[in-house]
């Protein structure tokens, strides 16, 4: 129907599949498993689709291979997937992505199950990447394989797993086999993962790492020993954390004061009340101030 209202022509074939009942993991049959049951191989323009049950709506597993993509279309499929709920998973394969498309995807709230995303030759000039990785994503698995990775993509994905002032939450998994990220590379991902404490599966073979990127990648993995620029910014972080929480409390008991003050003034003492009020108020000040000079 999709195709048809684009008026794309010919129709990618649509293959539904139904993992076996014994089958808890969220995957697609290799190539040489489907051999002979009908679904077009690697290479062939299609869309598989794995449900949960027979019900077409229980799709928790989508992907589209080898399907040439144009931004149209790809719009198009960002609105399907907003209205999938039991959605789990997304493959896109070949699809000729761009920068553009990836930065839709990565701003488009897509359904609430949605936690693994993979994008697999699928190359980007301006290395989007990063911002699926982003510290509010909810994404637990994300692979990108075979996507000419460079140095620059290196450290944006670095920088998008942790730096001094945040930190993504919620990966557990990051696959980035087969690119071209290098020692140089990898010193932007050991990086990275100095103030991360989610990711625990890290895939970086065939990426042209040496000694020397493997090197900064076991600093990492021994005793974590803070930089003077980490620990002034977790300094810094903390002090406006204790000074915010401190004007929400003085705040809160600044209109308490306030509250009984208009109280008695409704009982025909607003002279007397006024004076009441500055006076709080001025105390409130000052406690304020005496507060933020002792954290200082």
């Amino acid at each position: 129907m999709l195709c048809s209202l684009l008026n794309m022509k010919p129709v990618p074939p649509v293959i539904r599949q139904i993992p076996p009942a014994i089958d808890s993991e969220v995957a697609f049959k290799e190539d040489e498993d489907l051999k002979g049951s009908g679904v077009p191989l690697r290479g062939t323009p299609c869309l598989c689709i794995e449900l949960e049950n027979d019900d077409p709506n229980c799709t928790r597993k989508m992907k589209i291979s080898g399907w040439k993509m144009n931004y149209k279309i790809f719009k198009a499929v960002l609105k399907m997937l907003s209205s999938m709920p039991t959605l789990q998973c997304l493959h896109f394969w070949q699809a000729a992505l761009s920068d553009p498309m990836v930065i839709s995807l990565a701003n488009t709230s897509l359904g609430s199950n949605l936690r693994a995303v993979t994008l697999e030759g699928n190359p980007l000039l301006q290395n989007s990447f990063y911002l699926l990785l982003s510290e509010d994503s909810n994404l637990t698995h994300l692979s990108l394989r075979n996507n000419q990775i460079g140095e620059e993509g290196a450290r944006l994905i670095g920088s998008a797993l942790s730096t001094c002032k945040s930190a993504n939450k919620n990966l557990l998994s990051l696959n980035l086999a087969f690119n071209n990220i290098g020692d140089a590379g990898a010193a932007h991902i050991a990086q990275g993962l100095r103030l991360n404490n989610t990711l625990v599966i890290l895939s970086l073979a065939n990426n042209k790492i040496g000694d020397a990127g493997a090197a900064h990648l076991a600093m990492t993995f021994g005793e974590l020993t803070l930089l003077h620029e980490e620990i002034v910014e977790r300094r810094r972080m903390m002090l406006h954390k204790l000074q915010s929480s401190l004007r929400a409390d003085l705040e809160q008991t600044a209109g308490g004061h306030l509250s009984a003050i208009h109280s008695a003034s409704g009982k025909g003492e607003a002279k007397s009340s006024n004076k009441k009020k500055a006076i709080y108020i001025n105390i409130i000040r000052l406690k304020a101030n005496v507060h933020v000079a002792i954290i200082t």
